[in-house]
């Protein structure tokens, strides 16, 4: 929402003005909201110099007097694309029974300031979908206090462009004309005292909850110079030891790098100069939320996404650094322009939603604010070409707000509402598998289910990082499906024979039949595994569905014996598969003119494995011909699913360290992060 003088609003606007009764009260909750001044500036919106600071006495003086000119009219709470409608619009379209709708000012108080551009909306029949086409030149761009003037003016340019265009297409030669007499310097003259335009290209990615490349390459380096001497002394397998040393550098250095990073790498820096034009392109990479490079992992960033490590502080480093290297190239003139292309997964997706928002503020915004603590001025014309999103999961915990669950679909202060009119494309790839109660996803479709048309939301097979990537080559999977539960048995009975084995064997089946296990599961070896002590099983070499059952030595009052229950499944999995999301974003970007470096084949890391490369093919394919569902053959999709897509959804224990040994935590219906929606079905928030 956006709080606009009478003088500042445009057509657009106008079925989007709140009421002034209801303005006031919803404008006064959003300031007084806004502790920081984030979203709403109080001496720019009442025209007053700005101060370096306000005390809470003057603040809420100025809310006051905010939501006193609401009131009168004098300014007006204008919602924006993703703030839903206004619960009294000041203006809105009706139709008759015949399809004939017409403007209606519904607020007699507000009827003298609209009445006349409201008039000009009916008398040039102006409809709702004209008014949506606010960029660029667009009708509901224009100024509502000039409207039927730059109407005009408007029409009058449309049809000499018509009419330039129609001349062009004349099968007559066109008469010349003769140059006129130059009044100016000479080219060569002008072109060695004008001063170049100067245009950027920015890449911006932001990674996800706990990617971090530079950690994840440091984990490399760890591990040739620490596991090589045991390696060959046999004293441990590589895996064990890759696992203790993630245990104790923290979850970023055991992540493989993410799409994110990947795509960072292509992304082609450049400078070039011709006459009267300086073109310079380069890329910016914030590290995921919860991480510091070199450091270990933030707990109060990965859980919650706020603090030092969360996502607003994540989209500010990115802005520092950008304003840092505006300030390397040591510009001598205002920049003509920025072009942006914005990349990230999981939170940084949202971090990339909460970049674009900040962008579209100007002057105003985050970015802009940095950039003029530098001496740098906002450029003249600011775009955001191309929105590249992975699963955009926020899950923002601000215990100071009253937001005490990451699955609510409260994320203040972080807004990921991505603004159509603000970006010229957004592809949003998203995990059709994932179901975990804490990883809603944030959509980019409307609350009515529909998409802008500058948009694409494409579900793909696979769980949240078999989208945005992350998992090592190949991992031991071995996961609890259901919570372990703890059954009496008499010293006369059996496991099986309990009413809890019964349950479990339900859901048994249904896993059974949803194929995780099949014809094309790998074989689990010791020296692969992600895990190399599981606590409740035994190595196996086949991969297994099965209720494992745990007899605790604690005995019944009525002396019998106590066990534990829980459905277990064990199996290889391999991460190769997030190439394929890798290699979609990647062709999308490119259609766009995203500077993009062709994918090497020759490369390890972006390779597809034999057996992937149909899939690939049955995906992308689909996908070029328009398809935001893209499906697969049962026999690709058995292969896809009991080979390379993971399990995310489980009730294992948290592993930690403790004086350099490994413990596990395991409090059943109390900490399980990763535990499953009830429904099973993925809970899904709309762009707002």
């Amino acid at each position: 929402m956006d709080i606009v003088k009478t003088f500042d609003l445009v057509a657009a606007h106008l079925p989007n003005l709140e009421s002034p009764f209801f303005a006031a009260e919803k404008a006064r909750n959003l300031l007084e909201n806004d502790r920081h001044g984030h979203r709403f500036n109080l001496n720019k919106i009442l025209d007053r110099v700005a101060s370096s600071g306000l005390r809470p006495d003057q603040r809420m003086r100025l809310i006051n007097e905010v939501s006193n000119r609401l009131r009168e009219g004098k300014l007006w709470l204008v919602y924006g694309h993703c703030d839903g409608k206004p619960f009294d619009p000041v203006v809105s379209w009706r139709e008759d029974a015949s399809g004939q709708g017409r403007w209606m000012i519904n607020d007699s108080a507000c009827r003298f300031a609209l009445r006349d551009s409201v008039q000009s909306l009916n008398e040039n029949n102006i409809t709702p979908q004209q008014l949506a086409h606010h960029g660029g030149r667009g009708i509901g761009s224009l100024s509502v206090g000039l409207f039927s003037t730059e109407l005009r003016l408007l029409r009058k340019e449309e049809a000499l462009q018509r009419q330039s265009v129609a001349s062009s297409d004349s099968p007559f030669p066109a008469t010349p004309v003769a140059p006129l007499p130059s009044t100016t310097q000479t080219p060569q003259s002008s072109a060695s005292e004008t001063p170049p335009e100067i245009h950027l290209e920015i890449g911006l990615f932001t990674d996800g909850t706990l990617n971090n490349a530079d950690n994840s390459r440091a984990m490399e380096d760890r591990v040739q110079e620490e596991c090589l001497t045991p390696l060959e002394d046999g004293e441990i397998t590589e895996a064990e030891c890759r696992y203790r040393l993630a245990m104790m550098l923290g979850g970023s250095y055991a992540n493989a790098p993410s799409n994110v990073a990947k795509l960072r790498d292509m992304y082609v820096e450049s400078k070039k100069v011709s006459d009267g034009e300086i073109k310079q392109r380069f890329w910016v990479y914030a590290p995921g939320i919860g991480t510091r490079t070199g450091a270990s992992d933030s707990l109060v960033g990965m859980t919650t996404g706020m603090g030092q490590t969360g996502v607003v502080n994540q989209v500010e480093r990115g802005f520092a650094e950008i304003a840092g290297r505006l300030e390397e190239l040591e510009l001598s003139r205002t920049i003509t322009s920025i072009t942006f292309d914005l990349f990230g997964f999981s939170r940084g997706a949202a971090s990339a939603r909460h970049a674009a928002h900040e962008i579209s503020q100007g002057e105003v915004g985050a970015l802009g604010r940095v950039m003029d603590a530098r001496g740098i001025k906002w450029p003249e014309q600011v775009n955001i070409r191309f929105v590249g999103l992975f699963d955009t999961v926020a899950a923002i915990v601000n215990p100071l707000a009253l937001d005490l669950s990451p699955g609510n679909g409260q994320n203040d202060p972080v807004n990921v509402c991505l603004r159509p009119e603000n970006v010229k494309r957004a592809i949003h790839l998203v995990a059709s598998d994932e179901h975990r109660e804490n990883f809603c996803l944030n959509s980019l479709r409307n609350p009515d289910g529909s998409l802008p048309a500058n948009f694409r939301e494409i579900s793909l097979p696979g769980v949240h990082s078999d989208i945005g990537g992350g998992y090592g080559e190949s991992v031991r999977e071995d996961v609890l499906i259901t919570p372990a539960e703890r059954v009496s048995i008499t010293w006369f009975d059996q496991p099986e024979q309990t009413t809890k084995w019964q349950e479990l064997d339900i859901v048994r089946k249904q896993i059974e039949a949803e194929k995780w296990i099949g014809e094309y599961s790998l074989p689990m070896t010791v020296i692969e595994q992600s895990h190399p002590t599981p606590s409740i099983q035994e190595l196996e070499s086949e991969a297994s569905l099965d209720i494992h059952t745990n007899f605790i030595t604690q005995r019944t009052p009525h002396s019998g014996r106590m066990a534990e229950l829980a459905l277990r499944m064990a199996r290889q999995v391999r991460g190769e598969y997030s190439r394929i999301a890798l290699r979609v974003m990647h062709e999308l970007a490119v259609n766009e003119g995203v500077p993009l470096a062709s994918i090497d084949p020759r490369d390890g890391a972006l390779r597809l494995p034999k057996d992937l490369n149909l899939i690939d093919e049955e995906l992308r394919s689909q996908i070029n011909a328009g398809s935001n569902n893209p499906s697969l053959t049962p026999e690709s999709r058995d292969l896809v699913r009991q080979r390379y897509i993971h399990y995310s959804a489980h009730y294992n224990s948290i592993d930690f360290t403790v004086f350099g040994r490994i413990a596990s935590l395991r409090l059943p219906g109390l900490v399980a992060p990763n535990a499953p929606t009830q429904s099973g079905e993925r809970v899904i928030y709309p762009n707002r």
